[in-house]
């Protein structure tokens, strides 16, 4: 049977509760994706003072989504990864290895290509966790991933390079049913609902340089709209954090316009976001969503993909075809 391999990147997330600050100033230590426009030192001393302020905050709402202090992303990654294998091998014949590899939290990019290059593979997938791409995610991914290992360099006839892949259309059908499926929950048809798409916010200061994500993320949510059927709908962005300008409208300020605009049966799609994990359990579950019911709308959030058999044919066909 030939052997394949899927090359997988993503932020990574802490395994604990004592990682959430390490993992954290990480992050805002990176001058690729968090920029403070001060020297690099003085960064790294901001990034420590910012990742034991928010660690101290958070570390409660990690307690409380009940993967004993671990992001659910991390959790559920895994899950992927194991199913995604198994479909694979059923639908081609071949086995498939993952290997993860994170830029901010074990395991770590630069430790993964180790395990890349201890066997010889037939073929070379390599992708990330992220629908659309952006500066922050898939090009920070890709630049750590290409400063130790040369993917056509070593894979010149085997590799493939899957950069993005928010338009594959059986994820797209995958978001679709889970709003239809919200519409119901409701109690109203789709045509009733508002669609209030939430995507995770970047610095503006990457949409300056011309950061595609915006648009992507347009362009994903005309595609669901189409099949879904969606009339009404906005854009918001979550996960601001740090002293810096961010993309806008944000999901909070969208959340409370609707009051004042009449706007009701509203449907929260975390557009940008494959599993469940602070952003969603929390941010929007526990601190937004609740401040449009108090308003009086009626309002609910889609449900994550996670780990279901739908996600995984749509992730198995992004690899194939």
């Amino acid at each position: 049977m030939k052997h394949d391999v899927a090359f997988i990147m993503g932020m990574g997330g802490p395994d604990s509760i004592s990682a959430i600050e390490p993992f954290l100033y990480n992050l805002f230590s990176d001058r690729d994706i968090i920029n403070f426009h001060v020297g690099g030192l003085i960064q790294k001393f901001i990034a420590k003072k910012i990742a034991q302020k928010r660690s101290k905050k958070i570390a409660p709402e990690y307690i409380k989504m009940g993967f004993e202090g671990a992001s659910p992303q991390n959790i559920y990654n895994q899950r992927i990864f194991t199913k995604l294998a198994i479909q694979y091998e059923y639908i081609t014949n071949r086995k498939l290895t993952i290997i993860e590899g994170n830029c901010y939290y074990h395991p770590f990019i630069e430790d993964s290509i180790q395990k890349l290059t201890q066997n010889k593979y037939d073929k070379y997938y390599f992708t990330t966790v992220y629908p659309q791409y952006s500066l922050t995610t898939i090009n920070a991914c890709f630049n750590r991933l290409n400063k130790s290992y040369n993917i056509f360099g070593y894979n010149a006839n085997n590799a493939k390079v899957i950069p993005y892949w928010y338009e594959n259309k059986l994820y797209c059908t995958c978001i679709a049913n889970r709003i239809l499926d919200s519409a119901k929950q409701l109690g109203k048809n789709i045509e009733d609902c508002h669609i209030l798409y939430s995507a995770h916010s970047v610095p503006m200061s990457y949409i300056e340089k011309g950061d595609p994500y915006p648009i992507h993320i347009q362009h994903h949510v005309s595609i669901i709209n189409k099949i879904a059927g969606i009339k009404n709908f906005n854009i918001g962005y979550q996960s601001k954090v740090g002293p810096v300008k961010w993309l806008a409208p944000s999901t909070q300020d969208t959340l409370l316009s609707y009051k004042h605009k009449n706007i009701d049966n509203v449907i929260v799609v975390p557009i940008s976001f494959i599993t469940d994990h602070i952003e969603t359990l929390i941010e929007l579950d526990e601190q937004l969503i609740p401040i449009a019911r108090s308003n009086g709308i009626n309002i609910i959030r889609s449900n994550s993909l996670n780990d279901s058999d739908d996600f995984i044919h749509a992730l198995t066909d992004i690899l194939i075809n």
